[in-house]
């Protein structure tokens, strides 16, 4: 009977908002939370959030060793946080993820915090103006369809300061949401202003920082005509790590007229077979399927000190990504490598070592073609000494 009461309770805890992953949200303002009704509905949806005052000594991020918390949102101000800027990035380093909603009077130390994710906010008192992509003529209420990574169909709107970057996206820091063409906020030009900046780590946590408050207010979210209220959903998906997530498994290699899996070595000039299953995770079937790749940019790369093969993976059955070739002639320890980094994307990097042997004496064949000559000149020296032999017995 005991046993039936745990196992029931069980059951019913697991299906508790306990059970889901935990998000602090650190605030000096409390009107945010009125202001900001829509965006913390959603987050609740799907996680279990405390909110602490940003000043408050009433909470720890790390507790005994062990993180409290799986996503961190920072309302950034005028003040200081009690933790510090190192402690901040350890928590990003575990593997969690940072979403900060600047302003344009934030401190230092937001700004400092800021520019460790390679974004810098626009200098104090800054604002973003635009007298052509605007709401109502308002230019200081400027919008964009310059949307990269995130589903947006409508334009976003956007009031406050603007982020910068290097002038080009990278595999690692990205715009989410960028100025239109006519934006311009003090000596900044459109190209580089960015309302919505990202930064993805080699461990794939992730941080999203936006210019400002307003992007996510009620006052954007709840109008049709915007993109906010989809932005703010793409926001919380693949900020907290919901939506573009890869996996690799099943990876096999093998000889091509063979069925033996994974085999330690393959000889010179051999026929090779490598797959492996990529998947998706979708969030709305809440199950992997299959990772589609439109651009072909799956690359296997096969690794001795440099490439000798990079060659794209043909899309296969299902997940499967496929490839045969020609194992190279030359011998040592070589690497099967996949180091997939698609902007938006969670990396993929994997590698498998393998031996790379030379034939054996009886693997060669009877005749070798390169071996001709050697083999004219033998047989020629054999039959010189019969011909030589027989004139100079047969001569008196």
């Amino acid at each position: 009977m005991i046993k039936f009461l745990i196992l029931i309770l069980g059951i019913v805890f697991a299906g508790t908002p306990y059970n889901q992953k935990k998000v602090l949200v650190l605030s000096d303002n409390p009107a945010v939370y009125v202001s900001h009704s829509q965006f913390f509905n959603l987050l609740s949806k799907t996680y279990r959030v405390d909110y602490k005052n940003i000043q408050s000594n009433t909470f720890n991020l790390q507790l005994f060793g062990e993180w409290q918390y799986d996503h961190l949102i920072l309302f950034s101000t005028t003040n200081d946080l009690k933790v510090s800027i190192q402690e901040l990035l350890d928590f990003y380093d575990s593997g969690r993820n940072i979403l900060l909603l600047g302003s344009t009077d934030q401190s230092k130390y937001f700004r400092k915090f800021l520019n460790s994710f390679g974004l810098d906010m626009h200098e104090y008192g800054s604002s973003v103006i635009d007298y052509f992509n605007n709401i109502k003529g308002n230019h200081n209420i400027v919008t964009t369809t310059n949307v990269n990574i995130l589903k947006v169909d409508k334009p976003v709107a956007h009031q406050g300061a603007g982020l910068a970057m290097t002038p080009y996206e990278t595999f690692q820091v990205y715009g989410l949401v960028r100025g239109s063409e006519t934006a311009f906020s003090g000596s900044n030009l459109s190209h580089n202003i960015i309302y919505v900046g990202a930064t993805q780590g080699r461990n794939n946590a992730r941080f999203v920082a936006t210019g400002s408050w307003e992007i996510l207010s009620d006052e954007y979210l709840n109008n049709s005509n915007l993109g906010n209220f989809e932005l703010t959903q793409e926001i919380i998906r693949w900020g907290f790590g919901q939506s573009k997530i890869l996996k690799a498994e099943n990876l096999i290699h093998r000889r091509l007229d063979s069925d033996d899996i994974k085999p330690y070595n393959y000889r010179l000039r051999e026929d090779c077979y490598f797959s492996i299953d990529i998947f998706e995770w979708d969030y709305q079937k809440d199950q992997w399927i299959p990772y589609v790749s439109t651009e072909n940019d799956v690359i296997l790369e096969f690794v001795m000190l440099d490439p000798y093969y990079r060659v794209p993976l043909k899309k296969g059955q299902g997940a499967k990504y496929e490839l045969s070739f020609k194992i190279p002639d030359v011998y040592g320890v070589f690497q099967f490598k996949i180091n997939y980094l698609k902007p938006g994307y969670t990396f993929l990097k994997i590698a498998e070592k393998i031996t790379v042997r030379p034939f054996r004496h009886d693997e060669y064949g009877r005749y070798l073609v390169q071996a001709y000559p050697y083999y004219f000149s033998s047989f020629g020296t054999m039959a010189g000494f019969v011909v030589f032999l027989i004139a100079f017995l047969l001569n008196k």
